[in-house]
Formats: structure tokens, C-alpha cells, sequence
């Protein structure tokens, strides 16, 4: 398993997939905090501010990343998940894997290590560029800098890592299932900013709501549901989310899970052809 691991580590950590989506990451973080900065310090023509310079500076940094985390960064999950799993059919690598020791679901189980660690460095850089991002803002507005609690920003960082690894898990099953990347991140992208709003906007309609308890499983209203959970009178009045946070964290665990045995199963059983 370690020598699977060093592996695959030696030949992920330069692919354009994972350093062009830590770019991705870090680009749209810094944009984020340079729009919000501008609207907070440019009011309407009413006076109403669509930014709060308060959410800004490093005490609030940790809430204020969940917004650049997702989805977008749930979306850039999918498509670093798809590229991993289906390149390696359109490249032929798998069969060359799979004649050498050790077997499937180990050189699997080592890939899933790798990848797993992938999401975490999109997670700290996420987290790394809104801290600075804060103390610039703090800085150039005179603000006293202080900092979260460290065991919220702990809790940003799992729940991200879990976001990004569960959506990171679509485009691993995908990619697995299809074959090829293209249709694996194509599908993905299509479930998570269109498929599954579409599904929890009928299902609640019908019998008045009836049903509402199905939505209350699928995998992006629970990570939704997880962001919302991190905020604080800074960002204004906000309405308690209707899935509690242990009750997401469950969901989102148990569909990161599921994906990544079913995408191992497929690989077991399959010819990889």
C-alpha cells in the first residue's frame, strides 16, 4: 500500500488537473474578497451597502471562505475527480497497473489516499489565501487583527475537506463508470448546478411538501446546508438551515463513502478496457 501511495504521488503531484485547479481555488477566493471589498466600501445610491466590511477582516474569514468553497469549489472537485479516475482509461495506464503487483483494490485504495490528500491542499490553500486575503483588508482599513477560535477554523477545514472530497467522489465514480473524463465531468457538472436543484424544487412541491424528507438525503442540499451552518451577526440575519449540521456531515460522509466502494467495485469487476 505504501510503495502504491509514493507511486502514485510521484505521478500526480505535477499533473495540470491538481495545479491548475489550486489555482482556480486561490483565483476565485482572492476575487471574492476583492468584489466584497469594493461593495462594502461603495454604497447605493440609497446608502445600502451589498457587502459587510465586518465579514472581511480575519475574525470572520473562516464563515466568509465557505462562500468561494461552494460550489464552485464543489464544481472544481467534480472535474479534478473525473480527470483522475477516467484519464486513465483514455491513457491505457490502468492495464499496465493492474499486470504489476499489487491488485486492483489496493492500487485503488492507494489512489484514493493520494486523491484524498489532493483535497486537502485545495482545502488549506483555500483556507491559507482567505486568511491573507482578511489581512490585507484589516490592514489597509486599520483593523485590529484578530483571529477565529481554533477549533472553528478546524471545523472549517473538515467540513470543506468533506465537500470537496464528496464531490470529488462524483467525478471518481463517474469517470470510472463512463470510462473517459469528458462525459464524467460533463454529467457531474450537470447534477450538481442543475440536476439535483431542479429534483429538491419538485420534490417539495408535491403533497405540499410531503416528500421533503427525500431532499434531506441528497449529497449537495446536506453540503449546502453544512456552509450555512458557519456564520455570526456579522453577516446580517440569516435563517437557521432546515438540516442540522451532524445530520449533513452524516449524509455527505456516508455518500463520499458509498461512491468510492461502487467506483471500486466497478474497477474490481470490470474489464478495464
Amino acid at each position: 500500500m505504501i510503495a502504491t501511495i509514493k507511486a502514485e504521488w510521484r505521478k500526480s503531484r505535477f499533473r495540470p488537473a491538481f495545479l491548475v485547479a489550486t489555482g482556480i481555488i486561490a483565483g476565485i477566493t482572492i476575487l471574492i474578497y476583492l468584489l466584497s471589498w469594493y461593495l462594502a466600501l461603495h454604497p447605493s445610491a440609497a446608502g445600502e451597502r451589498a457587502a459587510n466590511i465586518l465579514t472581511l477582516y480575519p475574525d470572520q474569514f473562516v464563515n466568509f471562505v465557505m462562500g468561494a468553497a461552494f460550489p464552485v469549489g464543489a464544481a472544481v472537485a467534480i472535474v479534478v475527480g473525473a480527470l483522475f479516475a477516467g484519464g486513465e482509461f483514455g491513457w491505457g495506464t490502468l492495464k499496465t497497473m493492474f499486470t504489476q503487483r499489487p491488485g486492483r483494490l489496493t492500487v485503488w485504495a492507494g489512489r484514493m489516499v493520494v486523491f484524498a490528500a489532493w483535497m486537502l491542499i485545495l482545502t488549506v490553500v483555500l483556507f491559507g489565501v482567505g486568511a491573507a486575503a482578511s489581512v490585507m483588508v484589516a490592514a489597509f482599513q486599520g483593523y485590529a487583527i484578530a483571529w477565529p477560535a481554533a477549533i472553528d477554523l478546524l471545523k472549517g477545514v473538515g467540513a470543506i475537506w468533506l465537500i470537496f472530497g464528496v464531490n470529488g467522489a462524483i467525478g471518481l465514480a463517474l469517470g470510472v463508470a463512463i470510462r473517459q473524463p469528458a462525459a464524467a465531468l460533463g454529467i457531474g457538472l450537470t447534477y450538481v448546478l442543475a440536476v439535483e436543484i431542479i429534483a429538491v424544487r419538485f420534490i417539495n412541491l408535491i403533497n405540499d411538501g410531503a416528500y421533503k424528507w427525500v431532499t434531506e438525503l441528497f449529497v449537495n442540499q446536506n453540503a449546502t446546508a453544512l456552509t450555512q451552518s458557519f456564520t455570526s451577526p456579522a453577516f446580517g440575519r440569516s435563517v437557521a438551515p432546515a438540516i442540522s449540521a451532524e445530520h449533513a456531515v452524516l449524509v455527505v460522509a456516508a455518500w463520499g463513502i458509498g461512491l468510492v466502494v461502487v467506483a471500486a467495485g466497478l474497477l474490481r469487476l470490470r474489464d478495464v478496457t
